[in-house]
C-alpha cells in the first residue's frame, strides 16, 4: 500500500518577478510531481505597512522568522478604542506570537493573561479559540507568525483592509474569513455551527450580493 504525502510550498519567486504560492507536491511510490500551482499577485509590490485603525499599524516582514509586526500606539481612552481582535479560531494553522514591547492581553481557550517580552514565544494551537486586546495609554509592539508558514495571514489582512481601513460590513468580513482560515467563535462554541455560519455568509450569501476578496490564493 502506498501513502500519499502532500507538501505545501509557501512561496516561489522567479527572476522575472512572477510569484507563485501553495504549490502542491504529491509523493506516491517515491516519485514526486507537481499536481497544481496557483499564481498570486506579487505581494512585495504592495505597501509593507497598513493602518489597522485606533493608532495601530501592521508591517509585513520579509526574510524574517515572523510574518507581521504590529505597533499599537499609546492612545488615551478619550481618543477611542485600541487594538481588539474578537474570539476566533483557525482550522489549518497554529498561530505564534511574541511581545517585543509593552504587554498584550490574550485569551486562549478559557484562560486570559497578560503577556510581556520575558514570556518569549507563545503558540496557539489550531482549533483553539483566542482573542487579543491591547491597553490604552500603553505602547505595545508584537510579532506574529503561523505554522505552517505561508501567505494566508498576509492575504487575510490585505483583504480585510482592502478598502483602506478595517471593513465594518459583516458580509464582507465573513467573505474574507471564509477565504482566510479564520472562524468566528459564537456563543456556546459549537464548531460545526461556526463553520456552517461562516460558509453560509462568507461562501454563499456574501458572494451572492457581490462581496469578494481582492487578493485570492
Amino acid at each position: 500500500m502506498s501513502t500519499d504525502i502532500y507538501m505545501h510550498i509557501p512561496r516561489i519567486d522567479f527572476s522575472d518577478g512572477e510569484c507563485f504560492a501553495n504549490a502542491i507536491i504529491k509523493n506516491k511510490k517515491n516519485s514526486f510531481r507537481i499536481i497544481s500551482i496557483m499564481s498570486l499577485p506579487d505581494l512585495n509590490a504592495l505597501p509593507a505597512t497598513l493602518e489597522l485603525g485606533g493608532g495601530c499599524t501592521m508591517t509585513f516582514l520579509r526574510n524574517e522568522p515572523y510574518l507581521t509586526r504590529v505597533h499599537v500606539a499609546a492612545i488615551p481612552a478619550s481618543q477611542g478604542g485600541t487594538l481588539y481582535v474578537p474570539p476566533h479560531w483557525h482550522e489549518e494553522h497554529d498561530e505564534l506570537f511574541r511581545v517585543l514591547q509593552g504587554r498584550l492581553r490574550v485569551m486562549i481557550g478559557d484562560k486570559t493573561r497578560d503577556y510581556v517580552p520575558s514570556d518569549g514565544e507563545i503558540r496557539i494551537r489550531k482549533g483553539m479559540v483566542h482573542s487579543i486586546s491591547a491597553f490604552h495609554n500603553e505602547e505595545t509592539i508584537f510579532e506574529e507568525r503561523t505554522d505552517p508558514m505561508d501567505i494566508e495571514k498576509e492575504l487575510f489582512f490585505r483583504n480585510i483592509l482592502a478598502g483602506g481601513k478595517m471593513t465594518t460590513h459583516p458580509l464582507q468580513a465573513m467573505v474574507v474569513m471564509y477565504s482566510g482560515d479564520m472562524v468566528p467563535a459564537l456563543p456556546g462554541h459549537v464548531k460545526w455551527m461556526e463553520r456552517g455560519f461562516r460558509a453560509l455568509l462568507g461562501g454563499f450569501i456574501g458572494p451572492l450580493f457581490g462581496y469578494q476578496v481582492k487578493y485570492k490564493a
